[in-house]
């Protein structure tokens, strides 16, 4: 059996793991072909002390930790308001919420629907 062959077989089950993680399918079958190509890699560094499925487990594992660690990352720099002027996106989001609520600005009430 060939090493594609070999890691073929393991893909559907690495793409459940990687999206039981990331809660993407996207970014699990990213990760998945991100594991593989790792894999694919370092194949001269396998050692047979343990089976092959818990080694690409682990390299799946720590690439899906390594994908979460970068979204933290990402998230943490983006701006929370990217208009000019601060409050105009609130302001957008009133004038449109406030006609299906039939309250006014100066009442503050909570929607309920």
């Amino acid at each position: 059996m060939s090493t594609d062959t070999l890691l073929e077989q393991y893909r559907p089950a690495l793409t459940g793991h990687c999206y039981r993680m990331l809660g993407s399918i996207i970014d699990a079958e990213d990760a998945v072909q991100e594991s593989l190509f790792r894999v694919w890699k370092s194949a001269a560094q396998y050692r047979e002390q343990a089976a092959i499925k818990t080694w690409l487990y682990k390299i799946a594992t720590n690439v899906c930790l390594d994908a979460l660690a970068t979204s933290k990352r990402h998230a943490r720099i983006r701006p929370v308001e990217s208009t000019p002027t601060p409050g105009v996106v609130r302001e957008a989001f009133d004038s449109l919420l406030l006609p299906r609520c039939n309250i006014s600005r100066r009442v503050n009430a909570r929607c309920c629907w």
